[in-house]
C-alpha cells in the first residue's frame, strides 16, 4: 500500500460472551494495518467486568459504548457508525465478536477498496472456526423473483487457488468493509429491522446506488457461530427472522407475500398438531405474533414473553 493508510473504525458489537470478545480483539492486534480503532458497542448496561477485560489488551480501542439494554444489531452497529464517523473514519468495518481475524485481512481490504471507486462495501472470506478451511461466506446472490437468497460456495472446503475478487448481492453483516462516502449516499442501516435480512437490505441499497459490493478471498477470517439468541430454532430467533423476512419481502419483492405468509401458516399448523418439541406452542405462537407485528408495523426487540426462557 503505497498511500496513507485511510483511517479505519472497527466497530465490534457485543452481547454477553466476554472471552469470545477478547480473543476477536487479541486477534485485531496481530494484524499489520496500523491506522485504525475499535468502538465496541456493549448491548447492555454498564459492565466492570467487560472494562476489565478489555482495558489492559489492545491501545486501538477508542471507546466502550453500552446502549443500556438490548437495542438490536442494527441500532447499535448505527450508534457505532455515527461515533466512527465524528471520529474521521475513512472506513467502517462491521465485525462481529466472534470471530479472529488473518494478519493481513484488513490491508487487503482497505487496498481493493482504494484501488476500485465504484466499489461500496467489501467483505473478506469467512470460515468456520472449528473447521479452518470450509467456507462459510464467499458472496451471495439475489432472486428478484423469488426474493430468495443463495450462497456459493458455502460449505466447500478452500483450495489454494484462491478465485479473484467476485461481486455479490451483499456482503454479511459478521464482517463488513464499508467506505465513509458509501454511508453518506446510502444511510445507516435500517433500524425497522432488528436482526437478520438488515445485511442484505444495506448490500441492496448499495447495488441501487450504482455502487458494488465486493467480495475479496485473499482477505481471511473466521467465523466461531456462537447462538446467541438462545439457539438455531429458538422462539425468539424465530420471530424475528420472520418479521424481519415479511418486512424486506414487503420493499423488496412484495409479490412474494402471499407465499411467505401460506409458508408460515403451514408451519403454525405443523406446530400445533404434529411436531414433538417441546417448546412448539411458544414457537407457533412467535410466528403468530411476528406476523401480527409485522402487519401493525411493530419493531424492537418484540414481546417480552418471548425472551423469558
Amino acid at each position: 500500500m503505497s498511500y496513507p493508510q485511510p483511517k479505519v473504525s472497527v466497530i465490534i458489537l457485543h452481547l454477553k460472551d466476554i472471552p469470545c470478545l477478547v480473543d476477536c480483539i487479541a486477534s485485531l492486534n496481530k494484524i499489520t494495518y496500523h491506522n485504525y480503532d475499535i468502538i465496541t458497542v456493549h448491548n447492555g448496561p454498564k459492565d466492570k467486568n467487560l472494562i476489565d477485560a478489555l482495558t489492559p489488551i489492545s491501545q486501538h480501542i477508542l471507546k466502550i459504548i453500552d446502549t443500556g439494554e438490548n437495542i438490536g444489531f442494527t441500532k447499535a452497529n448505527n450508534i457505532g457508525i455515527r461515533e466512527a464517523i465524528q471520529n474521521d473514519a475513512d472506513y467502517i468495518l462491521l465485525l462481529n465478536d466472534d470471530t479472529e481475524v488473518s494478519k493481513d485481512f484488513l490491508n487487503i481490504l482497505v487496498d481493493a477498496g482504494e484501488k476500485n471507486p465504484d466499489v461500496g462495501m467489501l467483505g473478506p472470506q469467512i470460515y468456520f472456526y472449528n473447521e479452518p478451511q470450509k467456507i462459510w461466506f464467499s458472496g451471495a446472490k439475489f432472486d428478484e423473483k423469488t426474493g430468495s437468497i443463495s450462497f456459493p460456495n458455502t460449505g466447500e472446503t478452500d483450495t489454494k487457488e484462491l478465485p479473484t475478487p467476485k461481486e455479490a448481492a451483499f456482503i454479511t453483516g459478521c464482517a463488513v468493509l464499508v467506505k465513509k462516502k458509501t454511508i453518506e449516499k446510502i444511510g445507516l442501516l435500517d433500524e425497522r429491522f432488528f436482526i437478520y435480512w438488515e445485511d442484505v437490505d444495506w448490500g441492496l441499497r448499495v447495488k441501487k446506488a450504482g455502487m458494488k459490493n465486493l467480495v475479496i478471498p485473499q482477505s481471511k477470517i473466521w467465523h466461531k457461530i456462537t447462538v446467541s439468541l438462545g439457539g438455531q430454532e429458538s422462539p425468539i430467533r424465530m420471530y424475528l427472522k420472520t418479521r424481519s423476512r415479511l418486512l424486506f419481502a414487503k420493499l423488496y419483492t412484495p409479490w412474494t407475500l402471499r407465499t411467505l405468509y401460506i409458508k408460515f401458516l403451514r408451519d403454525i399448523a405443523w406446530l400445533f398438531f404434529k411436531s414433538k418439541d417441546r417448546d412448539r406452542f411458544k414457537k407457533a405462537c412467535a410466528f403468530i405474533a411476528a406476523i401480527v407485528d409485522y402487519l401493525l408495523g411493530r419493531t424492537g426487540k418484540g414481546p417480552d414473553w418471548l425472551w423469558n426462557k
